[in-house]
């Protein structure tokens, strides 16, 4: 029990430091375009040289370019995401990217070709309860929710694709190429917008200092750190402490607020009780899909014992 413990507490400490992510978007002065170009450029350059010390196998071009086209879709979502929080709250943000579990119940059929699940249905209109709850309360803030949506649709998208290339492909080529396609895609979008000159680089030193932790500490360490540590605990396990980060985001973000004597991230009533439909309708989602996986070994174990 201690052992799995350790393991418990390792896997809620690095959801926790992904939870940052968004709070350090909020506190670095750049725009959300340069926010990107540098964390995907940061934990590209890291694992390069990570690269030099661990043993990986070769990739195929044609795996590799996929990657890296995918690699856009998730500068793309990184993008969304840090400009939502920027035209709104980290709260907002955060929230809206729970919505990717109501976009993934809609691209994975699509894209494994398999039939639309029933639960997964009702929990997405569930989900579009929640977000409509939001949307009536926070007026104000519709660009920011409409950004964060688009964020989340982004992610669903690329976990969906992930999951056609990820047999075979090891975890840290998966990583390598898509920040690689990330930093090309935010790279190219700056330079056609005549944005990224020489002086782009010439930052504050808190705003280095806090690139430098989103992308080695928020990206690199704490994605290989997820990794490792699922080896150690079930599927499930990961899957409802992930549902944790808009959790303790938005509790971080609060004492934050309280330290500071400021109310940037006080929210209304109605924020928080959509917030609570959508976290509720994705952690049942979770707890119905372990169960629907437990009655099938129990089946497939009745067939083999016969």
């Amino acid at each position: 029990m201690g052992e799995k413990l350790k393991y418990y507490i390792i896997l809620h400490l690095v959801v926790l430091v992904f939870g940052f992510t968004g709070i350090l978007g909020d506190y670095i002065s750049v725009s959300a375009d340069f926010i990107t170009f540098f964390r995907t450029g940061i934990s590209f350059i890291s694992l390069i040289l990570i690269g030099f010390f661990i043993k990986t196998s070769k990739i195929q071009p044609q795996t590799a370019f996929k990657l890296i086209l995918i690699g856009g879709v998730v500068g793309l979502h990184w993008f969304m995401f840090f400009y939502a929080i920027k035209v709104s709250t980290v709260s907002i943000g955060v929230v809206c990217m729970s919505s990717a579990t109501l976009f993934t119940s809609i691209l994975e059929p699509i894209v494994f070709k398999r039939k639309f699940q029933l639960n997964e249905l009702f929990l997405s209109f569930a989900i579009i309860g929640g977000i409509m709850v939001i949307f009536g309360f926070e007026t104000e803030h519709y660009i920011g929710i409409l950004a964060g949506l688009l964020s989340a649709f982004l992610a669903a998208l690329f976990t969906v694709l992930n999951g056609k290339l990820i047999s075979g492909v090891s975890s840290f080529h998966i990583t390598k190429y898509e920040m690689l396609g990330g930093f090309l895609t935010s790279g190219i979008f700056l330079l056609s917008m005549g944005k990224l000159e020489i002086s782009s680089f010439n930052l504050s030193g808190s705003d280095w200092t806090y690139l430098l932790v989103l992308g080695l500490i928020c990206t690199t360490v704490a994605f290989m750190l997820s990794v490792w540590v699922m080896k150690f605990v079930t599927p499930f396990t990961v899957s409802m402490s992930v549902n944790m980060e808009p959790i303790y985001t938005i509790l971080i973000v609060l004492l934050i607020d309280v330290v500071n004597g400021t109310s940037k991230e006080k929210m209304s009533t109605g924020f928080y009780f959509g917030t609570a439909i959508i976290l509720a309708s994705i952690f049942l989602n979770a707890y119905l899909k372990k169960q629907q996986k437990r009655k099938l070994t129990s089946s497939q174990n009745l067939v083999n014992s016969i």
